[in-house]
């Protein structure tokens, strides 16, 4: 069984293994909740910084858009004349357990290509703005306070993270599975109570179709809310980058190939746009591929006379470092659009103010 049919069969649903993890789940609920609790009571210290943190995070396991909407809100303040820095723990990449800034306002540093997908998806987006790799969010603020000197630090991954204090907290859900089965892990896939909600400052259902009405689960809390569609604008060629729209692939047999959290919305946002596919090759989040893998898909693409291999941005950064024909493939250029506008607006320049830039 696949990490993702595992999630949809125990952590979605409730079944009997779910039940199973129900005690050890309560524990780990117990421990979280005593966790937080230290800190509000002051007996564990957090580090406040004299720069404005805003986290973007999320409150259950698995791909809820934390990155998309990372680059949104970065790119969105930046417009509004602030100087941003992002910092990221560079989950599975080579500086993890260190703290390496991956790119300044000039340039993205050649070992960059060794901090992970997210952290290097984020430098290549974020033109202009400094990205810091490491799971130490105290040093990695410090680092950017002594070297860079932003307006704003933007924490990717961070609801969990309560070393550092945060002063505004996005608390992205998936707008499929908001809190899946409700459980805590094991039981489920929430990574804290779902009473933890209440430290927010706004929540967010990213990758709403159609109309989008406020879950019964948020409408207690006064908090804003924002919901965002996802919908890819164009690909790109892997070879000479250039542009391609969705009719270059009319009447043409495609394969996917993704190694990300939430797969079904990749395929959800191919199939919107009446592509076809004839198989999608789904690896783990995070996945590091190797030239074996990549060279065992191109044989069956020959085999099977397939045309083209679209994969995902975040897939992108990664495959475009090894040796191998990259003749088929191309990857999907998403756009993010916020839907209530007004009120994001209105989040800016409350953010601004308090910001005083």
């Amino acid at each position: 069984m696949s990490f993702h049919s595992f999630i949809e069969k125990h952590w979605v649903k409730r079944s009997i293994l779910s039940y199973f993890f129900l005690p050890l789940a309560f524990l780990f609920s117990l421990v979280l909740t005593c966790r937080r609790n230290l800190y509000k009571w002051k007996l564990f210290r957090k580090y406040r910084s004299h720069t404005f943190i805003i986290s973007v995070g999320n409150l259950t396991i698995g791909g809820n858009g934390k990155t998309p909407f990372t680059i949104l809100l970065a790119r969105a303040l930046q417009e509004e004349g602030m100087n941003i820095a992002v910092s990221h723990r560079g989950y599975k990449g080579a500086y993890e357990n260190t703290i390496k800034l991956i790119s300044d306002e000039n340039k993205i540093f050649e070992y960059a290509l060794q901090a992970g997908d997210e952290p290097l998806l984020l430098a290549h987006n974020l033109k202009g703005i400094p990205v810091v790799v490491g799971k130490n969010r105290k040093s990695a603020v410090r680092l950017l306070e002594e070297k860079i000197h932003p307006d704003v630090i933007i924490l990717d991954d961070s609801y969990q993270h309560i070393k550092v204090h945060h002063d505004f907290d996005f608390l992205l859900f998936n707008a499929k599975n908001p809190i899946g089965n409700g459980f805590l892990t094991p039981a489920g896939m929430l990574r804290e109570p779902l009473k933890s909600i209440k430290y927010a400052d706004c929540f967010v259902l990213n990758d709403i179709k159609g109309e989008c009405s406020v879950p019964q689960i948020f409408e207690k809390y006064s908090t804003p809310f924002l919901s965002t569609s996802y919908r890819i604008d164009y690909f790109v060629r892997y070879m000479d980058l250039t542009k391609n729209f969705s009719s270059f692939f009319a009447g043409k047999k495609i394969f996917l190939l993704s190694g990300i959290g939430n797969p079904t919305s990749f395929e959800n946002s191919i199939k919107e746009l009446d592509i076809k596919f004839a198989h999608h090759y789904q690896f783990s989040d995070h996945y590091e591929y190797s030239k074996d893998d990549i060279a065992r898909i191109i044989k069956k693409t020959e085999n099977q006379k397939i045309d083209a291999i679209i994969t995902t941005e975040k897939d992108f950064v990664k495959l475009k470092e090894l040796d191998f024909n990259m003749e088929r493939f191309y990857f999907a250029k998403l756009e993010v659009k916020i839907n209530e506008m007004d009120i994001f607006n209105g989040i800016l320049g409350k953010l601004k103010k308090e910001i005083g830039a």
